[in-house]
């Protein structure tokens, strides 16, 4: 008895998580609202608000290494760094 209700807590428990991931559409009954003409107004100036700051950010400066000060320089083109060769 005691197992048969533990094991139906188990189960509501585990099902819980799985109902709450249903996408919002089938819960609502597949119901889709259009967009007014307000919304659609509203969408579009933030759009371009958003395009116009993204086009005020500066390129960046090129790649930096932050770790250049740590390693050597960089070895000639003739040289061969693996140590399989020095034997």
């Amino acid at each position: 008895m005691l197992r048969n209700t533990v094991l139906a807590l188990v189960l509501a428990a585990m099902a819980m998580p799985a109902c709450a991931q249903s996408s919002p559409t089938l819960a609502g009954g597949g119901r889709v609202n259009p967009k007014t003409d307000a919304e659609v107004k509203q969408e579009q100036e933030r759009e371009s608000g958003y395009r116009s700051g993204v086009s005020k950010i500066p390129d960046g400066k090129g790649k930096s290494d932050p770790w250049a000060s740590v390693r050597g320089a960089a070895p000639a083109p003739g040289q061969n760094q693996s140590r399989s060769n020095a034997k």
